[in-house]
C-alpha cells in the first residue's frame, strides 16, 4: 500500500470536482486530504476518515464518512424493507419490491445511499438505472447496482488504514 497527502493544487481539484459531482456537500470544511492505493483500490482520506473511492473515475462517498458524519444533507437516499437488508449488506443489487420508501428525488445514474428501515443507517452507496418517479411506478425489477457496501473490498481496505 501506498499513502501520501495532496498537494494543495491537488487538494483544491478534488474539491471542485466534489463541489461539481455532490453540489449540496460542503467540501469548504474539507481539511487536511490524503490519498492511499494498494492495487486497483484508490481511497481519498478526509481527517483521517476513508471518505471517497475513486472508482473508474467516479468518487463514491465511503459509508465511513456516511456512518460519522451523515448523508441525508447532500445525497439522495432509499429505505429498503427488513427482509432486503441481508442481501443488501451483502452486495445485492436492489430489486424494485424490496423498497419501503423513497423519501428523496434524483435523476436516472444519480448516486444514491441505500438503507435500513428502523435507524436509516447506511448499508450501501449504489447507482440508479431509473430517475426516483420512474422507480415508484415501478412494480418489480433491478433498479440500482452495488458500487460499495458493507464489508466488501473498499471497506475491509479501509478498515486496514
Amino acid at each position: 500500500m501506498r499513502r501520501w497527502v495532496l498537494s494543495k493544487k491537488d487538494k483544491k481539484q478534488l474539491v471542485k470536482r466534489l463541489t461539481e459531482l455532490y453540489p449540496r456537500f460542503d467540501a469548504s470544511s474539507i481539511g487536511n486530504v490524503e490519498i492511499a492505493v494498494e492495487d486497483d483500490i484508490k481511497l481519498y482520506i478526509v481527517d483521517s476518515i476513508p471518505a471517497f473511492i475513486d472508482l473508474d473515475g467516479m468518487l463514491i462517498p465511503h459509508l465511513k464518512l456516511l456512518l460519522r458524519h451523515g448523508y441525508r444533507e447532500w445525497l439522495p437516499y432509499i429505505v429498503v424493507d427488513q427482509g432486503a437488508v441481508r442481501p443488501i449488506s451483502r452486495g445485492a443489487d436492489l430489486m424494485r419490491p424490496g423498497i419501503q420508501e423513497i423519501p428523496t428525488e434524483f435523476k436516472e445514474n444519480s448516486i444514491v445511499v441505500i438503507t435500513e428501515p428502523s435507524r436509516q443507517l447506511p448499508l450501501a452507496v449504489h447507482q440508479s438505472f431509473y430517475s426516483s418517479q420512474e422507480i415508484a411506478i415501478m412494480e418489480k425489477g433491478r433498479v440500482t447496482k452495488k458500487l460499495h457496501n458493507l464489508g466488501d473490498r473498499f471497506w475491509k481496505f479501509a478498515e486496514t488504514l
